[in-house]
């Protein structure tokens, strides 16, 4: 029976599910939360089938779209959800899980889940390879894990900025004249709205390029490989085309990859080897 896997963000909630290793997604949905129908009601309605066994998830909601989702649960399936926050590490046991990740946040449980989470799967599919992990939403984190010698790897620190809609929305809230544009990006906009999407998604564009090109060239200066550019979230396609033409083949930039689903699948990691990790306790 499948494990329900959700990914509960500012905007929407994300859900998958999975086998009972939490390895092979079966099903994946998105639900916007912005809708007049109750929320538990729409959530509930689409976990009926395939029936769950379990329930784990991480959140930056707040407090009533988690109360909705867990209703939902118990609703479609009689479950409950066990929400996974960050850790000050996590260390993956079980088959194929060797991951050891190290958070080093100054406050480890002040990271965002759904951050912590995406650099889990994304260590666990590139092991011993250093990262910058991108993610296109409703804010824009760009996150650096380096590959240390020992095989473990670290979590040096991340940036968070407006995603491309909250700028949208930032300058048409702000300013008198200036509309909520839908331009298009332009190399040379000739007009307002063009000229507003064009900024918005250099801005974008111009974050991510710039932390990654920093964060290779402190590796390369450690004698360290250059990172692996992964993008993920609900704009990575938008952002795939011109980072990999910016990035790609330069000798301080690994390759740029796009990345389904980071948040889930780290879930799912996290799940299972904290499972394995109890069984193993039970057992000795």
């Amino acid at each position: 029976m499948p494990w329900l896997l959700l990914d509960a963000g500012n905007t929407a909630i994300k859900w998958a599910h999975s086998d009972a290793e939490g390895n092979r997604f079966i099903g994946t949905g998105i639900e916007l939360r912005l809708n007049n129908e109750p929320l538990a009601d729409r959530l509930a309605t689409a976990w009926r089938l395939p029936r769950a066994t379990r329930a784990f998830g991480c959140s930056v909601a707040d407090d009533v779209t988690r109360q909705a989702i867990e209703a939902a649960a118990r609703d479609a399936a009689g479950i409950d959800v066990t929400w996974l926050a960050a850790q000050p590490h996590f260390a993956g046991v079980g088959p194929g899980y060797g991951l050891a990740l190290i958070n080093a946040y100054r406050d480890p449980e002040q990271l965002g889940a759904d951050r912590w989470h995406a650099m889990i799967a994304a260590c666990a599919k590139y092991p011993g390879e250093s990262l910058v992990i991108a993610s296109g939403g409703t804010a824009t984190t760009v996150d650096c894990v380096r590959a240390e010698s020992g095989g473990a790897s670290v979590f040096v620190g991340g940036l968070i900025a407006p995603g491309a809609d909250l700028m949208l929305a930032s300058l048409a809230r702000g300013t008198a004249r200036l509309p909520l544009a839908e331009g298009r990006v332009q190399a040379h906009p000739d007009n307002t709205d063009d000229a507003i999407a064009s900024g918005v998604h250099k801005a974008q564009l111009g974050l991510i390029e710039r932390a990654t090109r920093e964060f290779a060239a402190e590796l390369l200066a450690e004698g360290h490989a250059p990172p692996r550019l992964l993008v993920t979230g609900g704009r990575a396609r938008v952002l795939l085309v011109e980072l990999g033409r910016a990035l790609t083949g330069e000798a301080l930039i690994a390759p740029v990859t796009m990345e389904d689903n980071l948040v889930l699948k780290g879930v799912a990691l996290r799940a299972h080897a904290e499972i394995a990790s109890a069984a193993t306790a039970v057992a000795t």
